[in-house]
């Protein structure tokens, strides 16, 4: 995966509650066959039923649909991002449509969890900061956000640092790139010892 170090990009305000992942990546499209939907990009199926009239017209007021935001990297969101099924492919469709960031108050528990290990960044701000950010950025004319995950900051032009907090099991993986079972091999000869050791401690825990 690509490290998630320092980020900066588009961000685009999305200050819905319950963004569900049917939402994300729906598995009904408008104005398209079944055998055309099947072919889609993931990146294309992304809010589609948001973003599209049901005869496949573009509906120009959504906000992703709109040049300003069109290639946004983050989303700015309400509470509970990510709820409803537990298809890991809104994860995907988020990524492959160059999205890295999601910054909600909170966030569906298995979305949460298959953001983490596909190199998408699950953040969680309170809804006032959220949506002071969003002011920020509205009155920005590049709309541009930067997130730093090495110093937990971030960053919009002309205003102080947001101070962000995230357990080092979840940040320290995302710096390397790497998933929750590549990172966790990194320690693999600690790992080993660590058996070696308690093998020797306790011999009727390891039969054979």
């Amino acid at each position: 995966m690509e490290p998630f170090t320092v980020v900066t990009g588009v961000a685009a305000p999305m200050l819905m509650n319950n963004i569900n992942t049917d939402l994300i990546a729906p598995s009904h499209f408008p104005g398209k066959k079944p055998e055309e939907a099947v072919l889609m990009a993931l990146k294309d199926k992304m809010f589609a039923n948001l973003r599209f009239h049901p005869d496949g017209a573009p509906k120009p007021d959504f906000v992703l649909s709109q040049a300003r935001y069109k290639d946004a990297r983050f989303l700015l969101a309400g509470p509970n991002f990510g709820c409803g099924s537990s298809r890991e492919t809104a994860v995907w469709a988020l990524r492959e449509a160059g999205v890295r960031c999601v910054i909600a108050p909170s966030f569906g528990d298995i979305f949460h969890d298959n953001a983490y290990q596909n190199g998408l960044l699950p953040l969680k701000l309170d809804m006032a900061a959220i949506e002071r950010l969003a002011a920020a950025l509205n009155a920005s004319n590049a709309s541009e956000l930067t997130v730093d995950l090495e110093h937990c900051e971030l960053h919009v032009a002309g205003h102080e640092p947001v101070r962000f907090e995230m357990p080092d099991d979840r940040r320290l993986p995302l710096l390397e790139g790497m998933d929750q079972i590549g990172f966790m091999m990194l320690s693999e000869a600690e790992i080993e010892a660590f058996e070696e050791r308690d093998e020797r401690e306790r011999p009727w825990a390891y039969p054979g």
